[in-house]
């Protein structure tokens, strides 16, 4: 009889193990899947930074140097800063940017885009 209590104390024992180990796997499982979530995150976010940088850098490319040197794009284009700006934002520019390649303030950037949404969306 002893011997059969001995058996079962050992059983229990390795069964205990062994589901141990299977949570502890879990556990582990589910932690390298949110990992996985947050570097696919970061991931998106830095293949959409990277799309950004390249959209400036062709049209720095595309940008005769006169315009880059700081000058408003409309003084050399016969086109108002605010239609550029348009333009810009068409392209994907960011407020700050389109700021400085137009010579206006970011304030006037954010509100021209904020009306060019507007008029887009009615």
């Amino acid at each position: 009889m002893d011997y059969i209590i001995w058996v079962l104390v050992i059983h229990s024992a390795v069964v205990a193990y062994l589901l141990y180990r299977a949570y502890r796997k879990i556990a582990y499982l589910e932690f390298s899947q949110q990992h996985m979530e947050e570097l696919q995150r970061q991931i998106s976010h830095l293949q959409r930074s990277l799309q950004d940088v390249a959209l400036i850098a062709q049209q720095q490319l595309q940008t005769p140097r006169t315009q880059r040197s700081g000058q408003p794009l409309a003084s050399s284009e016969g086109a108002s800063p605010y239609n550029q700006a348009i333009e810009l934002f068409k392209r994907g520019f960011s407020p700050a940017d389109v700021a400085e390649r137009c010579g206006i303030s970011r304030s006037e950037a954010e509100l021209i885009l904020s009306l060019y949404r507007n008029s887009s969306t009615s």
